[in-house]
């Protein structure tokens, strides 16, 4: 079909109809950057709930001070509920103060007194006291799994206590015998009151180098005896080379 000049000049050409490359679309975050903000609002929902306790915090609050939006916590976590149960599971799994292991040279006493600062750095972290305590004043709105949450924290912290005797066996400082029972003990004469009562705010005062010693000490003496007391201080672990270690 032939056209006139005047109407060709009218009609586009295949180059005026070309469309501009599509812009990558915008707002949608990388999987680093939702892992960060994920952090960042279990970060600011723990300091709410600490401070204002979970009737007083609102799902608001939290996006807020997180700088989201409250679809985004919805989307990413649910409810209040849900950010309050991560919050608790996340006191639950993580671990920061190393645990105490027995090494080559160690005494008993020197061991024990290791594992004695270890029981107290977690019992007097900032971060630690302040879920427990409100852990211990949501326990009636949520009993089974505060119970249960409660249950995993502490078999984990006398599994790494069992450690220890389990190493202290291993370098011949006690006798076989029930290692997890040992551990009840230790940490039940160690800390004593200590944890109840920084809890509830009644007493937080952390204890003296020198009430440890003695704690320490008396334990020694009572759970294996005037024997292994006297020596406490003096025989030390000889723990077997790890099979591939160097020489």
């Amino acid at each position: 079909m032939n056209l006139t000049p005047d109407i060709a000049t009218r009609l586009p050409s295949k180059k005026r109809r070309a469309h501009p490359p599509k812009k990558q679309q915008a707002g949608r975050p990388t999987a680093t950057e939702l892992e960060r903000r994920k952090a960042t609002v279990l970060q600011v929902a723990t300091e709410l709930f600490v401070e204002h306790g979970y009737s007083a915090t609102s799902l608001v609050d939290i996006a807020k001070s997180a700088g989201v939006a409250t679809r985004t916590l919805y989307h990413h976590f649910g409810d209040k509920e849900a950010i309050f149960r991560d919050v608790i599971y996340a006191r639950d799994s993580e671990e920061a103060v190393p645990r105490p292991i027995v090494q080559s040279g160690d005494t008993l006493f020197n061991a024990l007194r290791r594992a004695a600062d270890y029981a107290y750095a977690v019992t007097y972290r900032a971060r630690s006291i302040g879920l427990m305590r409100l852990m211990i004043a949501e326990s009636n709105r949520f009993p089974d799994f505060m119970s249960s949450v409660a249950t995993s924290i502490f078999a984990r912290f006398r599994a790494n206590l069992r450690a220890v005797f389990d190493g202290l066996e291993a370098g011949g400082l006690i006798p076989a015998g029930d290692h997890a029972r040992s551990a009840e003990l230790f940490s039940d004469l160690v800390l004593g009151s200590h944890p109840i009562m920084t809890y509830t705010n009644w007493n937080a005062t952390p204890p003296t180098a020198a009430d440890l010693d003695e704690r320490v000490a008396t334990y020694i003496l009572g759970r294996f005896g005037s024997i292994a007391h006297r020596s406490s201080r003096s025989r030390v672990a000889k723990l077997p080379k790890q099979v591939g270690a160097a020489p």
